[in-house]
Parts: C-alpha cells; sequence; structure tokens
C-alpha cells in the first residue's frame, strides 16, 4: 500500500477518535462562575527605573472569601504615561464560600521605554460613589 493511502486513513481515524473522546458533555466539575476585578494591598517598585531596561513588579491582591481564585489574569491600561492595572478575580457561583481573607501575589514585566515618569495606578475597589479607587505610585526614569 501507499505510504499517502496510509497517511490519509491514520489522520482520519485520529480526528474520528478525537471527535469521539475529546468532546464529551460529560464534565462534573463545571460550575458557573464569574470575573471581577479584586484590590491591591500593595506594590513593590524601585524607586527608579533605568531607561530600557526590564523590571518585575510584585503586586499583592487580596482575595475575599473562598470562592475567589487569582490565575494570573490582569487588565493593563495604558492612560499617557499612566500604567492602570486591574486584577481579575474567578469567582464561582452557586456554591457555598467561607469568609476566609488571603493574600496573594503576582508579578507583571515591565520595559522602561519613555523618557518621562511612570504612574502606576494600581485597582483598589470602587467608592460610595462607584468610582475606581487607586493606589498610586510614580517612578522616575533616569
Amino acid at each position: 500500500m501507499p505510504k499517502i493511502f496510509i497517511m490519509k486513513h491514520f489522520i482520519s481515524l485520529s480526528l474520528f477518535v478525537f471527535l469521539l473522546f475529546g468532546c464529551s458533555d460529560d464534565d462534573n466539575n463545571y460550575h458557573e462562575y464569574h470575573l471581577e476585578y479584586v484590590s491591591v494591598i500593595s506594590a513593590d517598585l524601585p524607586d527608579e527605573f533605568i531607561y530600557g531596561c526590564s523590571y518585575r513588579i510584585n503586586v499583592t491582591i487580596e482575595l475575599p472569601n473562598s470562592c475567589y481564585f487569582y490565575y494570573d489574569q490582569y487588565d493593563y491600561f495604558y492612560e499617557g504615561t499612566s500604567r492602570l492595572i486591574y486584577p481579575i478575580g474567578h469567582v464561582d457561583d452557586g456554591v457555598t464560600c467561607t469568609p476566609n481573607i488571603t493574600e496573594t501575589t503576582f508579578s507583571i514585566p515591565v520595559q522602561a521605554l519613555q523618557q518621562e515618569p511612570y504612574i502606576f495606578k494600581f485597582y483598589q475597589g470602587e467608592d460610595a460613589d462607584g468610582q475606581d479607587m487607586f493606589l498610586t505610585i510614580e517612578v522616575p526614569v533616569i
């Protein structure tokens, strides 16, 4: 038999097996969840950046109960020389939560590519009027 004929049948059989077993609806671990921004407690930044150098910023967040999980997701927005950082928590819905507050730390890579000071704004929740509050830290570039 020619090798091409055998390869075509092997590929077809592999695709059939994948479709048969790889796309099962029988996921007993499925549950409802939503994503929401979580509060930053602190951020560890250098006193200054050296232009052209790369850094890792360590950010500590608070997870308010046992239904919150953090999987290294965050929104990072540019606003002029400012950087707005919003950590994203995964929140399980429809399950019983315990009120234990936990902290976790993640890091953000930053490369100093501007001459102006960087202004980092780390999300800390909303005020009584629903406006975002931030931990603001300015880092000069030399």
